[in-house]
């Protein structure tokens, strides 16, 4: 004879089976609430979670993008700011040598057609440069690169495209190919493969987060926020490339690169500052390497936005930001 279920066995497997259910919703969604938390801590903050940071990086990138989007969740750095800036590479002001012990005082500035760049003949790199993404294309998609840098004449430490060569590192712009390609044309292109606008890059930092924060910056922000001003500057490391030519034999490699990024909305200016060393892993997102603009000064030696006064420095520039600017703006 067989055993008869017991009665009501059917409803507690349906009750034991939906427990789970929500139990399992509800770890899910602390897990990304916290991941959501984590990402909007300052960097300082995160580098102690140790081994878990990475882990907890991962459930803050399933979210914090979205609710930073809509205006939900981050803060910025702004400070009040009435006029309209003029398209050019530095409206706020050319970076200058705050520190010669961190940066030589030889920096050449030198004004290109969708650039300038702050070149250093005794490191023969550049230190920073500087470009304007509008929202407006001049071209849709770019031509064929170079299938070499270029030698530029106007100094007299150029390097040359085979000094790279077997080194080990990339031929890592500043100003970058798509965007000035697109937004300045074929002419402003090829002056980005000037190897003044070049430093050694890791390969994995050039061909992974670097490039996504590029193309973020060239295609997305833009349409967010209208104009975006871009300076990029180098951290001075220790070591060099040694070539194979006479004379000049050395190329300075930088121990990082750090990003500054300004807009200009309803009467304030907007400023985000980010920090990417060299042996920053192909896998990292660019919303965890935001540092404060004061924080990159104090490593570069360099000193940004001189042209406003101290008291608008120093609030821009002492903050952390936690999101890039949201798209709308819920609250």
């Amino acid at each position: 004879m067989k055993k008869r279920p017991a009665k009501n066995a059917h409803r507690w497997d349906w009750f034991h089976y939906h427990r789970l259910r929500w139990c399992g919703l509800f770890a899910l969604t602390v897990a990304l609430v916290f991941g959501n938390c984590f990402a909007h801590l300052p960097t300082e903050t995160r580098a102690k979670f140790g081994p878990f940071e990475v882990i907890c990086e991962s459930l803050g990138a399933a979210t914090a993008g979205l609710t930073d989007t809509i205006g939900l969740t981050g803060h910025d750095a702004s400070v009040a700011y009435e006029k309209e800036p003029p398209l050019v590479p530095l409206p706020f002001g050319v970076p200058q040598v705050a520190d010669a012990t961190k940066v030589p005082g030889d920096v050449q500035v030198l004004k290109r057609q969708g650039y300038w760049v702050g070149y250093s003949p005794s490191l023969r790199r550049p230190v920073w440069a500087a470009y304007a993404i509008p929202v407006d294309r001049i071209l849709e998609s770019i031509p064929d690169r170079p299938a070499r840098f270029f030698r530029d004449e106007d100094v007299r430490s150029s390097p040359v495209h085979e000094d790279y060569t077997g080194s080990g590192y990339d031929r890592g712009h500043l100003a970058p190919n798509y965007a000035i390609a697109t937004r300045y044309g074929v002419a402003a292109q090829q002056e980005t493969f000037l190897l003044t606008n070049v430093a050694p890059q890791e390969p994995e930092l050039n061909r992974g987060p670097w490039r996504i924060l590029e193309g973020f910056i060239a295609d997305d922000l833009p349409e967010r926020v209208g104009t975006v001003w871009v300076i990029v500057c180098l951290v001075t490391g220790d070591e060099t490339i040694q070539t194979r030519r006479r004379g000049d034999t050395h190329i300075n490699i930088p121990d990082g690169f750090g990003m500054i990024l300004a807009s200009v909305k309803e009467g304030r200016l907007y400023a985000i500052a980010l920090y990417m060393p060299q042996d920053t892993e192909e896998t990292k997102r660019p919303r965890y390497c935001f540092r404060s603009i004061r924080w990159l000064e104090e490593r570069t030696g360099l000193n940004f936005f001189g042209a406003l006064s101290q008291d608008r420095q120093d609030a821009l520039e002492t903050v952390e930001v936690t999101r890039f600017w949201p798209q709308w703006e819920l609250f």
